[in-house]
């Protein structure tokens, strides 16, 4: 499949914020404290993880980038599942 130019330089540029932004997750994902180090290493897990399908997609490789994408879902589903959570907590103590 082949992608446009101007798609492919902005994929590309997503890809790279996407990895300063999973540099910038990863110190205060080593920092966590014991109890609170789930939400940091999602992010970082998050960031990192999109990286890949940014790319493939740019590259025009569909196939790469669903296989790509199935390593992302379990990491997006385990954050919904914990903002879920959360929030019936925070519902049911407020």
């Amino acid at each position: 499949m082949s992608i446009p130019p101007v798609f492919f330089w902005i994929l590309l540029a997503l890809a790279a914020v996407l990895l300063f932004h999973a540099a910038r997750a990863l110190p205060r994902a080593l920092r966590a404290e014991p109890g609170a180090r789930t939400d940091p290493w999602l992010t970082f897990a998050d960031h990192v993880l999109s990286v890949p399908p940014t790319v493939a997609l740019a590259l025009g490789e569909m196939e790469a980038a669903f296989y790509a994408t199935l390593l992302l879902g379990p990491v997006l589903t385990w954050s919904l599942v914990r903002s879920l959570r959360s929030a019936a907590a925070s519902k049911a103590t407020g």
